[in-house]
């Protein structure tokens, strides 16, 4: 008969085990926001190279007008819930909480300044985005080499 058939609670995880298994979370959630990084780039240069939004649109229907660009909405807020989960499981295992933090900080600067982009198509706000991409992308794979 097996202890919870016999009423009695399982043995609860080694906190060595318990660790090990926070710190693998983190390790996958931040690997898996720099793939979403990188899925974000290849949108926004799709979009930057072959599709052109309208000027004085509003923001929501210079959304909506292209598939690219509602995939791109989508993979950006994927990666908000990647990089908010990721500091959470940072924090709870008191490991590459700067990592995290920064990489954070990166998604919502790359979103404000994809905001402004669909406002103005100004090349600054395209550039941001970029900039805001990589910084992402180093602070997450950096939170997976620390964490190994």
């Amino acid at each position: 008969m097996t202890q919870a058939q016999q009423g009695t609670p399982a043995p609860a995880p080694s906190a060595p085990a318990a660790s090990a298994a926070r710190l693998a979370a983190l390790r996958g959630n931040c690997m898996g926001a720099a793939v979403l990084f990188i899925i974000q780039l290849a949108l926004g240069m799709g979009l930057n190279l072959f599709v052109t939004l309208p000027e004085h649109g509003s923001f929501f229907g210079t959304v909506s007008g292209s598939a690219v660009l509602i995939a791109h909405v989508v993979v950006a807020l994927l990666l908000l819930g990647a990089a908010g989960s990721a500091l959470v499981r940072a924090i709870r295992a008191r490991r590459a909480i700067v990592y995290t933090s920064l990489g954070l900080a990166a998604v919502l600067a790359a979103g404000i300044a994809g905001s402004s982009f669909v406002a103005s198509a100004a090349d600054g706000a395209s550039f941001g985005m970029a900039l805001a991409t990589a910084v992402g992308m180093f602070c997450y794979l950096a939170a997976v080499f620390t964490l190994r």
